[in-house]
């Protein structure tokens, strides 16, 4: 096939997967150009301990600039169009044209969608995790909330994980009787994904650590600048420090591409994640993939990769007429207790009849894992 150009915007996990994995079996007659607005990125998963101090920025991102020593063409920009007819993409610096593409911009954070919410602390983007980690280095009474504003979010553990973290890292500094520690969900049990038995105990691991759960509430105000949340049932609750994650849309520049469907998201097919334009895949979180149950595949990192390996995998299989991969739907995540320990979730979250996950305890050894799998992120093997 003559000389192909494949276009990957993004550069998180699943769009550094697709180049990275298209890169690696196409010959360098084809050239592969990723499209991101930062040259660095920060691990998410990693703000939870970033914002009581047991991780540095510098150590939980990358530069995507580095990707052009493994072949790929990085340019920092700014996507305002994607032409699917022309087979163009408009960015801040210039018109990306591809013969293949793959979307993956990650879902977009609506602050404004919940009143008065801009007011209050969150750790989705290293901006607010910063913000948040200095209001937690002179906090020393009160009452904390970890609010979820809305279904669907990226990380489904992070908001339960960061609970757990600011309990520990609260009693290691002595004050964790003077803090009364909330956290919030609309759905009606901790990642009801993981099955009853592992919500169970994480409600367990909660109340042991006298950490109160409010479970099927939505937040729908924050008021008194930061200081009070409403919730779905009418109640509301006065708190020292608010900490929301916000609600998550898919980006304009695909709803205007008209990449998106009834479910407000990507659909793309679950084993090839191509979309119903040919040439064109999208992953990670702006997809909506159903799980046998009827629930839509979470949004965490591990399953953003191997999507973006899938599609890689199948850009090259197109370009060189060898075999096409499936996406398995495999995954794990980490769930840390404090700076020592860390459960993880693990399973097939395609599995037919429905997911098939389990719960590994926190451990040692599980928080040994979460360091590595940080390690091979920063490495781009992940």
């Amino acid at each position: 096939m003559n000389n192909q150009r494949i276009g990957v915007i993004g550069g998180g996990f699943g769009g550094v997967a697709a180049a990275r994995t298209a890169r690696s079996l196409l010959s360098l007659d084809h050239k592969v150009t990723l499209v991101d607005r930062n040259r660095r990125t920060y691990l998410c998963g990693a703000f939870p301990l970033l914002i009581v101090g047991e991780r540095e920025s510098t150590r939980v991102s990358r530069s995507l600039g580095t990707l052009a020593n493994r072949g790929i063409n990085f340019i920092q920009a700014e996507v305002r169009r994607i032409d699917l007819d022309s087979k163009a993409v408009a960015t801040s610096t210039g018109t990306l044209e591809y013969d293949h593409l793959v979307v993956a911009p990650g879902a977009a954070y609506d602050w404004g969608a919940v009143p008065g919410a801009r007011d209050a602390s969150s750790f989705y983007d290293i901006e607010s995790a910063r913000l948040l980690r200095r209001r937690l280095s002179s906090f020393r009474k009160g009452r904390i909330i970890v609010a979820v504003s809305s279904l669907p979010y990226k990380c489904p553990p992070a908001p339960f994980e960061a609970a757990m973290i600011l309990d520990w890292s609260l009693e290691l500094r002595g004050v964790r009787s003077d803090v009364d520690l909330h956290v919030s969900t609309p759905e009606p049990a901790p990642l009801p994904v993981a099955g009853p038995e592992t919500g169970a105990r994480l409600v367990r691991d909660l109340r042991r650590r006298g950490i109160q759960l409010h479970t099927s509430v939505a937040v729908t105000e924050v008021a008194r600048n930061g200081r009070e949340v409403a919730f779905s049932d009418g109640r509301s609750m006065d708190a020292d420090l608010v900490i929301t994650i916000p609600p998550h849309r898919v980006p304009q520049v695909l709803l205007e591409a008209g990449l998106t469907s009834g479910s407000g998201w990507v659909e793309v097919s679950p084993q090839s994640l191509e979309t119903r334009y040919s040439g064109v895949y999208a992953v990670g979180d702006t997809t909506f993939i159903p799980m046998a149950n009827g629930r839509p595949l979470p949004k965490a990192g591990v399953l953003a990769s191997a999507e973006g390996e899938t599609a890689g995998h199948n850009i090259a299989a197109h370009i060189n007429s060898s075999e096409p991969s499936i996406f398995q739907g495999a995954g794990h995540c980490f769930i840390a207790y404090g700076g020592d320990r860390a459960g993880v979730v693990r399973g097939s979250f395609l599995a037919e009849g429905k997911p098939k996950i389990r719960f590994e305890p926190p451990s040692a050894r599980g928080y040994r894992a979460k360091e590595r799998f940080e390690r091979d992120w920063r490495r781009f093997r992940i």
